[in-house]
């Protein structure tokens, strides 16, 4: 079983502000690009369009995680099911979306493609889970991608409308959208593993360092 991650982020009850700053700080900005893009978008928002991109709901649902992890436990494999969607929406908008006119305004895409996937890795670093996350965990992450997927070609073909280049099947065919949604598994399956790998490494000095302070306690003067 998971244990959830504890709101202060440190044994004892102590409050981890950095955690907690970074924290905040994400909820605002999705919050900010958010509000600016239905601003700037105007009569031209279409809310169905809209959470259809993997980059908005993958921002909104770690928005909303560190929302609620300011005020009680959130579990370890959620926290890092958020920052692997994050860190997979900033590698994919920094390599096959690099040079495609997506239409963003600059400030939702620097805040919502680079500046929150950096902070949510952050915060994974500083704060890192109290449980031990295993290949199980990456295999739950990825059905997540691979149901956005399925939607996205469904909802495609039934309104004529796809939210990334390489998943618009119009023009490349079926087999090229095979192709590139092979490649952002192995990318989403990269990140999923350093997630794991530095939670775990991070867990395990934490807990090192947390009994090497017990033991020079309890020693005798």
């Amino acid at each position: 079983m998971t244990v959830a991650n504890d709101p202060t982020g440190r044994p004892g009850g102590a409050r981890n502000w950095p955690s907690t700053v970074v924290r905040a700080l994400v909820v605002a900005l999705v919050i900010s690009a958010e509000v600016y893009l239905i601003i700037v978008t105007g009569d031209r928002y279409n809310p169905s369009n809209h959470f259809s991109y993997f980059t908005i709901l993958s921002n909104v649902f770690a928005a909303v995680l560190f929302a609620v992890s300011l005020v009680r436990p959130i579990p370890d494999a959620v926290r890092g099911a958020a920052v692997t969607f994050l860190l997979l929406t900033g590698v994919v908008a920094n390599t096959l979306l690099l040079n495609v006119d997506v239409q963003t305004p600059a400030y939702a895409n620097i805040v919502l493609h680079m500046v929150v996937p950096i902070l949510v890795l952050v915060d994974w670093l500083i704060a890192p889970p109290r449980t031990r996350l295993t290949t199980k965990h990456l295999v739950a992450w990825m059905l997540i991608p691979i149901a956005y997927l399925v939607y996205s070609l469904i909802r495609g073909a039934l309104v004529d409308w796809y939210p990334y280049p390489f998943l618009d099947p119009r023009e490349q065919g079926y087999g090229m959208v095979a192709v590139m949604s092979v490649v952002v598994a192995v990318a989403f399956g990269a990140c999923a593993a350093l997630v794991i790998w530095s939670g775990n490494r991070l867990q395990r000095r934490l807990r090192d360092a947390a009994g090497e302070s017990v033991s020079e306690v309890s020693e005798p003067g």
